[in-house]
């Protein structure tokens, strides 16, 4: 019983062993195969991204990383990247996190998915092939779309510094202290940003500013300064030719007022001036007051106030501008019907004309008339005055209002006619040449251009290239080509008295 008992002892531990070394046998085989799996599928994949791997939905297993990349960056403009809040404290700006600088680093994520599976046991390279992979994406942050961005913002949350001002209130200065501006620091809100943009997520940012002071006052001072401005006076004038009206306005505290304010001084620190432009304004409200488009060259006349101010003066001549006109044409009228009803000679009227056909009218038609300025460029010399009579051939000379000459004339031709209107004299020569008659003309004064580049003026009895004397004996009827001729010596005396911007009057 004994030796049976035995016997199957041996013969169960016998089977024990063997079936031991079967599984053994068994194991080695797998793990053989498993081995001869991984070195076939690691040489396989040796330059692509394992199987049952992907990122952003997109399959990679077999791509090479650059294939990847290509494959990532088709799909990224998809990827929603969170939100990016900047904020000042008082407002916020959304943008998306894409438009501020943070985007899918395509080829960072194919690098991140080929190394899913090496490096580390064969477990974990098995355990990539036979189960799926998501692989996060990596993402990368421009600064350079950045800083565009904060530039663009820039133009929105920046504001100057508000300047210290000055005005009168009830008759008294009044300093008013200025406010901090503020400028976007770019630098500082992109290291800012650099910090939180490595992934995507809704992430508020404080924007940060350099704050810029106003300038520091010193209100006694100022207040002083600008009592001694208020204290002066000036007297602006203006004298209108066609109407022979003077205008006079005065400019005292209340006007000055609004042309004073601060600016800064040589150390920085601020003193009261005087604005040419708010002086600027202030003839244009003169102006508006008219109201008959009669003005002032502004930019001109406002630079002439500011420096006789600063030198103390307390009286001001101004030009005094005229309007452009537009005239509906009616039944009858010419260019020469024209030119004779608003004082302008024709070349003036057509050369204003280019785009119609001046001598084809029509009832209703616009016709730009120019502005009398054009005719009467100088500043008016008040108190003198030439009058020709066209119908009686004589010209009377007018100071302060008495006539001090009267002369026989001889005016254009018919053909050729001396044009009506008021002008002034433009220039003056001794011996001028009119190349179209081969004449000399002595004593020329230049009244206004007739067209064609020639001028029309007054002149003594013109002489012949042979030194013959012109229209001798003429005088009184006219014989000219559209000058105003005068005899001996009176030209001459006309021609000393006359300085430029005498107004002349031809009727």
């Amino acid at each position: 019983m004994v030796a049976q008992t035995a016997h199957r002892r041996e013969n169960t531990a016998g089977a024990a062993i063997l079936a031991l070394a079967l599984l053994s046998l068994l194991i080695g085989l797998t793990a053989f195969c498993g081995w001869v799996f991984l070195q076939r599928m690691t040489h396989l994949y040796r330059d692509s991204i394992y199987p049952n791997v992907y990122t952003l939905g997109v399959d990679l297993g077999g791509m090479r990383p650059d294939d990847a990349a290509t494959a990532l960056e088709a799909v990224s403009g998809y990827v929603d990247t969170g939100l990016l809040l900047l904020t000042d404290g008082e407002r916020r700006w959304s943008y998306p996190w894409s438009i501020a600088g943070l985007n899918v680093d395509a080829w960072g994520t194919a690098q991140a998915a080929f190394a899913v599976g090496r490096g580390g046991t064969w477990q974990d390279t098995a355990g990539v092939w036979l189960n799926y992979h998501d692989v996060p994406p990596r993402f990368v942050f421009d600064i350079t779309q950045a800083r565009a961005l904060l530039a663009e913002l820039d133009l929105e949350v920046s504001r100057p510094p508000v300047d210290p001002a000055i005005r009168l209130e009830q008759g008294e200065i009044v300093i008013l202290p200025g406010e901090a501006g503020r400028v976007l620091d770019i630098a500082n809100t992109l290291a800012r940003l650099n910090e939180v943009g490595s992934s995507p997520h809704r992430v508020e940012v404080p924007l940060v500013f350099e704050i810029i002071e106003p300038a520091e006052l010193e209100t006694a001072a100022l207040t002083e300064e600008a009592e001694a401005l208020l204290a002066r006076r000036i007297t602006l004038l203006a004298y209108d030719p066609l109407t022979e009206e003077t205008l006079s306005w005065v400019m005292a505290r209340e006007q000055i007022a609004g042309w004073i304010h601060l600016v800064p001084g040589e150390h920085g620190d601020l003193s009261v001036d005087i604005n040419q432009y708010a002086i600027r304004d202030t003839l244009i409200q003169l102006a508006d007051a008219l109201g008959d488009g009669r003005g002032f060259r502004y930019d001109e006349a406002a630079a002439r106030v500011f420096k006789a101010f600063d030198a103390g003066e307390e009286e001001l001549w101004l030009y005094l501008t005229h309007p452009e006109r537009t005239y509906s044409v009616q039944a009858g009228d010419t260019l020469t019907s024209l030119s004779a009803k608003f004082g302008m000679p024709p070349g003036i009227v057509a050369e204003a004309n280019q785009d119609i056909d001046i001598d084809k009218l029509y009832v209703g038609q616009p016709v730009h008339i120019p502005s009398q300025d054009i005719l009467m460029p100088h500043m008016p010399i008040r108190g003198k005055k030439i009058v020709v009579n066209l119908a009686e051939q004589r010209v009377r000379i007018f100071e302060n209002g008495q006539p001090i000459y009267e002369w026989v004339v001889s005016t254009g031709i018919e053909d050729s006619p001396t044009h009506r209107g008021t002008f002034q004299v433009l220039d003056k020569q001794e011996e001028a040449y009119a190349s179209q008659w081969d004449l000399w003309m002595p004593y020329f004064i230049s009244i206004y251009t007739a067209g064609g580049g020639v001028e029309n003026g007054f002149h003594e009895l013109p002489i012949l290239s042979n030194g013959k004397r012109l229209w001798a004996g003429a005088l009184g009827h006219p014989v000219s080509y559209g000058c105003i001729i005068l005899g001996i010596p009176d030209a001459q005396t006309l021609y000393d008295w006359a300085e430029v911007g005498v107004t002349v009057v031809i009727e």
